[in-house]
């Protein structure tokens, strides 16, 4: 019989989570998916019905909710704040009555806590018990991510730049890992190699793309300037998000992406927190850009800082008010931000290629996972299906998103695997 433990205080803080997204989503104040924020003026003004909109934020969302974050939820440990924030988006659009939008989006985020957990339990009951070999698909991200920053600057300034930063990210990771463990006030503590090689290569990116001498027009913030207002006089409903989202993030319960959610659960907390503030650099230009367009904020803010600052808080309490107050840094900031990025356009053109060049890495990094996972359940038919699975995926139009392809597999290899010892096809059992 498959118990499962229920930790009430996750559930209740989820909850809260999700049905008070919904509730931003429902009154058009903020929504987490950027790719509907540049179209929510159109609903706003009445040039798009409720039924349209809800279609087209389910049609954006599902894919990255179960064919992303769920794979990388099951295989981390760690939820990914998509199956929330996203469902919130899709139930703030798709129901009117804004109390019942805001129950559905409660339920959701309680049950989701519930939901992950029960489908661990599950998995640990079965004769093939592939939670370990899952939970291996993250480990070479934890690695990998570190190249990034010279992969972004190889894509925006050239290979050579590009190869000079990836060597530097090398010697510092060499350096680390040569002088560790460091004693610091009679205590030896190892330093993470991984962490500093990367704010090696993320200040040497930013030195770069700070150095180029091309300027932009400096649009005047004006031109946005109803937008600004109306996000800055929703603040009293935006701030208390922040807040949320950085105590879920001191109990190390959630990620913002792949390469948070695989460091976090490796136990490098101090990493993960890295990762976060980066994933901010990269999402910042899209975030402020689409905002000012809309008048419609991010249900997270700048992507992922504020979980930074959870992972990094010495206790909720202290998380709360952290993360509420760098929520209201951000949507009171919002037009100075936004004139200084059209100023400045090498630094808002770094965001657009750290994005490219983390994908590249997580696309390569979950496919070296997946495949490694799935030798470890079935030896060469799990490595022989991770690898068909995936090119299928491709060849079919990538029904699943491309990084969560190869994890994905990795479960049906598990769970096949499983059916295979229940009628006795399985090797050893």
């Amino acid at each position: 019989m498959m118990a499962i433990e229920i930790n009430w205080l996750k559930f209740i803080i989820f909850a809260i989570m999700g049905g008070y997204a919904t509730f931003l989503a429902n009154r058009c104040i903020a929504v987490y998916h950027d790719g509907l924020r540049p179209i929510m003026p159109e609903f706003m003004c009445g040039d798009m019905s409720r039924k349209e909109i809800a279609g087209i934020t389910f049609a954006i969302s599902i894919g990255f909710i179960t064919g992303f974050a769920l794979p990388i939820t099951l295989a981390t440990g760690i939820i990914v704040v998509h199956i929330v924030l996203l469902a919130a988006d899709i139930f703030g659009m798709s129901i009117e009555n804004t109390p019942l939008s805001v129950a559905v989006g409660a339920l959701w985020g309680g049950l989701s806590t519930i939901l992950l957990d029960g489908i661990t339990a599950f998995f640990e009951m079965l004769p093939v018990n592939f939670l370990d070999a899952l939970s291996s698909v993250g480990d070479p991200i934890v690695y990998a991510f570190v190249a990034f920053p010279a992969i972004a600057v190889a894509y925006q300034f050239g290979k050579k730049k590009g190869m000079l930063v990836f060597i530097l990210s090398w010697l510092s990771r060499v350096a680390i890992e040569k002088i560790n463990p460091v004693v610091i006030a009679g205590e030896e503590v190892s330093l993470s190699a991984e962490g500093i090689s990367m704010l090696v290569g993320m200040i040497a990116l930013i030195i770069i793309a700070a150095s180029d001498k091309s300027r932009g027009e400096g649009v005047a913030s004006s031109l946005f300037l109803d937008n600004a207002n109306r996000i800055k006089k929703n603040a009293k409903y935006i701030v208390p998000m922040g807040a949320i989202i950085c105590v879920a993030a001191n109990f190390q319960w959630i990620a913002g992406e792949p390469i948070a959610a695989a460091v976090l659960a490796s136990g490098d907390v101090t990493s993960a927190a890295i990762v976060a503030f980066v994933q901010a650099a990269a999402f910042l230009p899209l975030v402020i850009t689409t905002s000012l367009v809309s008048g419609v904020y991010a249900t997270n803010g700048w992507c992922d800082w504020i979980e930074g600052l959870g992972y990094l808080s010495p206790n909720p309490v202290v998380a709360g008010a952290i993360g509420a107050g760098a929520m209201g840094f951000e949507v009171f900031s919002v037009d100075k931000v936004g004139s200084f990025l059209n100023r400045f356009p090498a630094l808002k053109m770094s965001g657009d290629n750290i994005r490219t060049a983390m994908t590249d890495i997580l696309d390569i990094a979950l496919l070296v996972g997946g495949v490694n996972a799935g030798s470890t359940i079935w030896g060469g038919t799990g490595l022989f299906m991770v690898v068909g699975l995936y090119i299928l995926n491709e060849v079919a139009g990538r029904p699943v998103i491309k990084m969560a392809a190869a994890p994905l597999a990795a479960i049906v290899v598990g769970l096949l695997a499983n059916l295979a010892a229940v009628i006795g096809f399985f090797p050893g059992m």
